[in-house]
């Protein structure tokens, strides 16, 4: 039985090293070449591009000209961008208490599970939270494969948490 790879989630992480040229974004060119040769979907959440253009102008005091290029650049590698809806909103809310992320670390880390995709980013507790999912780059584990570590969720506990859950669920299989 022939599957469909699911492709690689990217978070923003990953994209600033490229375009930066810091030492790993090297590792992901390579890697994003790679996976355009084969035809393999390189996904991203619609907030990827505002965490670049936030990092590149903000942090990195760029010109809207050269976040501009940067977001060009990246727009070569033919990332194609996955909405957010409101059920991987819910997933992500318990990625954050679980794994102690940022709200936009866990949206990519929800993507990926959703998908059945890997995760490629450069950011230690996302990758830590994704386990087996995250893409090694750089220092590769030698035996042990990596741990996650979860923490206790109080918002399954909510009310009505169940029956909304359900209902997500349910517009998601239908698409909307």
């Amino acid at each position: 039985m022939v599957t469909s790879d699911p492709g690689v989630v990217m978070d923003a992480s990953a994209a600033i090293a490229l375009v930066v040229r810091e030492p790993q974004g090297q590792a992901v060119h390579r890697l994003l070449s790679t996976w355009n040769a084969e035809d393999r979907p390189v996904l991203v959440s619609p907030f990827f591009w505002l965490e670049v253009v936030n990092s590149l102008m903000r942090r990195n005091s760029w010109s809207g000209a050269d976040t501009l290029a940067a977001v060009h650049r990246l727009d070569t590698y033919e990332l194609e961008t996955i909405e957010q809806d409101r059920g991987l909103v819910v997933s992500g809310l318990d990625l954050v208490e679980r794994h102690d992320l940022t709200a936009y670390d866990a949206a990519y880390l929800a993507l990926a599970i959703r998908l059945d995709a890997q995760l490629l980013t450069l950011d230690r507790r996302l990758a830590l939270a994704a386990g087996q999912r995250a893409v090694g780059i750089g220092e590769r584990r030698v035996s042990e494969p990596r741990q996650t570590y979860e923490r206790e969720v109080t918002w399954p506990n909510y009310r009505s948490a169940s029956a909304y859950l359900a209902k997500l669920r349910a517009e998601a299989v239908r698409g909307g």
